[in-house]
């Protein structure tokens, strides 16, 4: 039997929590029905999502996905989403095919352009302007769809360059699903029009069904089903309002970007993201402890 349309997934924002925790999180969502679970691909913390704070701790997203798969079973996992400035993207190839089996075929492949320039200055990894990377990433999607289903791929791009080059094994999935992260109304949009089996960002309801809007008018253009691309949103969930997550809402100005407040105010968000199209509401946890418990109470109250 073929799953419901409609589900949840989660992000672990995982800025100064310990692996037990974070661990806890990826089982607790197997065991409760949640369909993915994500991490960041960062090497920075933002707590506040917006200024960079290098003291706290940030485990690699990808070796904790590693991780996640051999002590889950069911959910599906990938990088929410990897940067694809930080890798060239035959390793990023590698990478993912190697996920895909470690889990048994559980691997969603997010991918975007990059945003953070605090930590690629603080790392020493290039970072050139918004056209230039967007330009990149197609590229890099082109070469790991061929990686992942030629026997030799030869290329030659504006930024990347391979020769006679095989990527073995395979992916189990066939194709191994991509999630293009994108908010850019010309360009983003016309990529995941053209490549994503899935599309997700951050934004407020009305921004998000209007960006959903565009992208069906990208997938016209390019003669594809939108049916064939999965819509979700990716919005941190606060169920207890603490003085912290005040100001939090206060910084953003805005409480529609957030699952916060009584039931009836968070049912109805979500309501908003499901009326404009969303399949999947992708709940983002980054509380220092208890998000296993916030997903139990979740899932037992929205479910």
């Amino acid at each position: 039997m073929s799953q419901p349309r409609f589900g949840y997934g989660i992000q672990i924002a995982c800025a100064a929590m310990h692996w037990p925790e974070c661990l806890d999180i990826a089982r607790a969502g197997d065991e409760l029905g949640y369909r993915f679970v994500g991490v960041p691909d960062h090497y920075v913390a933002t707590p506040d999502g917006a200024d960079p704070n290098p003291q706290l701790p940030l485990l690699d997203g990808w070796t904790a996905l590693g991780a996640m798969a051999q002590a889950t079973s069911r959910i599906r996992i990938g990088p929410l989403v990897a940067s694809n400035t930080f890798r060239h993207p035959a390793i990023l190839a590698k990478m993912g095919a190697s996920l895909d089996h470690i889990s048994q075929g559980r691997l969603d492949l997010g991918i975007g352009i990059g945003w953070f320039d605090f930590e690629h200055a603080s790392f020493g990894i290039p970072f050139e302007p918004t056209p230039a990377r967007l330009r990149a990433m197609e590229e890099a999607i082109r070469i790991l769809r061929a990686l992942w289903t030629d026997p030799e791929v030869s290329f030659h791009g504006e930024f990347y360059r391979l020769e006679k080059a095989i990527a073995e094994p395979k992916p189990v999935q066939k194709p191994l699903p991509l999630i293009i992260a994108s908010s850019g109304p010309k360009v983003g949009l016309r990529i995941t029009a053209q490549y994503a089996d899935h599309w997700n960002t951050y934004r407020t309801a009305a921004d998000w069904a209007q960006l959903n809007r565009q992208l069906d008018e990208h997938c016209e253009r390019q003669n594809r089903d939108p049916a064939e691309i999965t819509r979700s949103v990716m919005i941190p969930l606060y169920l207890e309002e603490t003085e912290a997550v005040g100001r939090k809402v206060a910084m953003f100005g805005d409480r529609e970007w957030f699952l916060v407040g009584s039931d009836e105010e968070i049912r109805d968000r979500i309501g908003r993201f499901v009326d404009a199209g969303a399949e999947q509401v992708i709940i983002q946890v980054d509380e220092s402890a208890g998000n296993a418990d916030s997903l139990a109470a979740f899932a037992e109250r929205f479910f």
